[in-house]
């Protein structure tokens, strides 16, 4: 009875050590879920399975060969939609991800900083969209970051500027915004890592940036994104000045208007009494007044015309004097002008 009872135990141990033996490694099964969350039309990811031991001769997929640890994924050009899963955070070993020229959308995770011994991003020509994880900063391996023509929004993090071994960017063809931080490593980039995003400004553009009244912005650099914030508050206490002098500027503006249209009609006024009554005449006539002006008449100019056109008809000439013939028009309102 008690061999039966050590062969039974024997055969049972040796049962877990081979399942033992072959369980997927964590690595492993954090590509399983990362593939899961991608759309592979052409089955290129059909070797990887779970039934596995390793990941390391899977498609795409190379290990450092004493640990069978994740360290590089190289799957460029392969038609891959979908989206990049929290998942690949927990490689921590990974040295280079390339993905580059496929269709994945989706924002890029910020798990994935924490794969601190990364040395190459390669995301270009995706649809990916949001913005630059704020934490890139901590890459500080990471020598080549190459997120270019995607869809990308937002400030450029100034956690890049601690990156102190980046030796080649390409942000560009994106729609990023806002003022490049010239700090730390980030100062040494040129145009080309930046060209395409209409709303980026900077020393790197050689594109100064303008407040919203387009006059230059002379604002200090954060030296992070915590610093950032004091910034933030000073512009919104810039922009409460600029409303303030607008108003004011507004007002003066209403103001001078006003004043404008009381001269322009008090010489409107003016004009209009530049005529004198002559109350004492020699030859006083019922129904008319003698009136002298100087400047503009009194009166429409389709009245003075019809009037001017009556003295072709009736004789209303007075006789010559010494300063030439005299002409009388008597207006409407019984008004007498001579001339």
């Amino acid at each position: 009875m008690g061999v039966l009872i050590w062969v039974f135990s024997a055969i049972l141990e040796a049962t877990l050590l081979s399942s033992l033996s072959l369980a997927l490694t964590p690595d492993g099964t954090a590509l399983l879920e990362f593939k899961s969350s991608l759309n592979d039309t052409k089955n290129i990811l059909s070797s990887w399975k779970d039934s596995d031991e390793s990941p390391c001769d899977w498609t795409g997929v190379s290990c450092n060969p004493h640990d069978q640890t994740v360290r590089s994924i190289n799957l460029p050009y392969m038609e891959l939609g979908g989206v990049i899963s929290p998942s690949i955070g927990k490689l921590s070993r990974l040295q280079r991800l390339s993905l580059h020229q496929n269709s994945l959308h989706g924002v890029i995770p910020n798990e994935i900083t924490n794969c601190s011994e990364l040395r190459a991003l390669f995301l270009r020509s995706n649809y990916l969209q949001g913005g630059i994880p704020s934490d890139i900063g901590n890459l500080s391996s990471l020598t080549i970051l190459d997120l270019s023509s995607n869809s990308l929004k937002g400030a450029i993090p100034s956690s890049l500027g601690r990156l102190t071994r980046l030796r080649s960017l390409n942000l560009s063809a994106n729609f990023l915004s806002g003022e490049i931080p010239d700090m730390g490593v980030l100062s040494t980039f040129g145009n080309e890592s930046f060209i395409g995003n209409l709303d980026l400004c900077g020393r790197q553009l050689n594109k100064p940036c303008r407040t919203s009244l387009g006059f230059p912005a002379v604002l200090p650099h954060a030296e992070s994104d915590e610093a950032a914030v004091p910034t933030k508050q000073s512009s919104h206490y810039i922009k409460g000045i600029l409303i303030a002098v607008m108003s004011i500027m507004g007002l003066l503006l209403i103001v001078l208007l006003v004043f404008l249209w009381i001269w322009f009609l008090s010489k409107k006024e003016k004009a209009v009494k530049k005529y004198t009554e002559v109350k004492k005449q020699v030859y006083q006539e019922n129904c008319t007044k003698l009136i002298t002006f100087h400047g503009d008449l009194p009166y429409s100019s389709s009245e003075i015309i019809e009037k001017l056109e009556s003295l072709l008809m009736r004789r209303m000439l007075w006789d010559p004097g010494g300063f030439g013939t005299v002409y009388r028009m008597v207006m409407n309102d019984c008004g007498t002008f001579r001339r």
